[in-house]
C-alpha cells in the first residue's frame, strides 16, 4: 500500500513538473482599457471600435467605401508596459502578414490563424479576398486562451495594428491601437 502512494505521490510531482516546465498558463482576463482608431477616408468611410461596459469585449464597424482588390496586410506590434505609471512600452513580438492568404488557408495553429477565426466567427467579414465595398461589423470580439502566447506575462499591454496593402504604395485602410490589462494564471 505505501508503495502504491510513493507511486501515486511521484506521478502528481511528475505531472505538475512537466506542466511549469512546459510553460503553461491560462489566461484568467484581459481587460480592454482603451482603444484609438484611425483610417484612410480614401478607402474608408467608417472605422470605429467599441468597448463594452465590462471591458471584456470590443465591437467594430468598418464601411469600405470602394473594392480592395490587392491583398491586404496586417502589422501588429504587442508591446509590454515597463513600469505601472509610466507609458513607455517593450516590444514583446510584431507580426507583419498577408491576411488574404491566411484567410484562404482555412484552419492553422499559428497565432494570427486564432485571432483571425476568433474575430471572423462574429463578424460579416468575407473569407477570402478581394474585399467588396460594404458595410462590416466584428462583433464581441474577446480573448480565449489559446489567442495569448504562453509566454505572455501578466500585466498591462498595447496592440499597434495597421491594415494595409502593400501592392498600393503600402497605403493604410485602418490603424488601431489597443490598450489591455492581462492576467494569467
Amino acid at each position: 500500500m505505501l508503495a502504491i502512494r510513493r507511486a501515486f505521490l511521484l506521478g502528481l510531482v511528475l505531472c505538475s513538473v512537466c506542466r511549469f516546465l512546459a510553460g503553461h498558463k491560462s489566461l484568467n482576463f484581459l481587460l480592454f482599457r482603451k482603444t484609438v482608431t484611425g483610417y484612410n477616408r480614401k478607402y474608408v468611410s467608417l472605422y470605429e471600435a467599441a468597448i463594452s461596459e465590462d471591458r471584456t469585449t470590443i465591437n467594430f464597424t468598418l464601411n469600405l467605401a470602394r473594392n480592395i482588390t490587392a491583398d491586404i496586410w496586417l502589422r501588429a506590434t504587442m508591446g509590454q508596459r515597463v513600469s505601472k505609471g509610466g507609458d513607455s512600452y517593450r516590444d514583446v513580438f510584431t507580426y507583419n502578414v498577408n491576411l488574404c492568404k491566411v484567410m484562404g488557408r482555412g484552419k492553422g495553429n499559428s497565432l494570427i490563424n486564432f485571432w483571425l477565426n476568433n474575430i471572423m466567427r462574429q463578424s460579416n467579414m468575407p473569407r477570402s479576398c478581394p474585399l467588396k465595398e460594404g458595410n462590416y461589423y466584428m462583433c464581441n470580439i474577446r480573448s480565449e486562451k489559446e489567442t495569448i502566447p504562453r509566454f505572455i506575462r501578466s500585466g498591462s499591454f498595447r496592440i499597434d495594428s495597421n491594415v494595409y496593402v502593400r501592392d498600393w504604395n503600402g497605403d493604410n485602410l485602418t490603424e488601431t491601437t489597443f490598450y489591455m490589462d492581462i492576467q494569467m494564471k
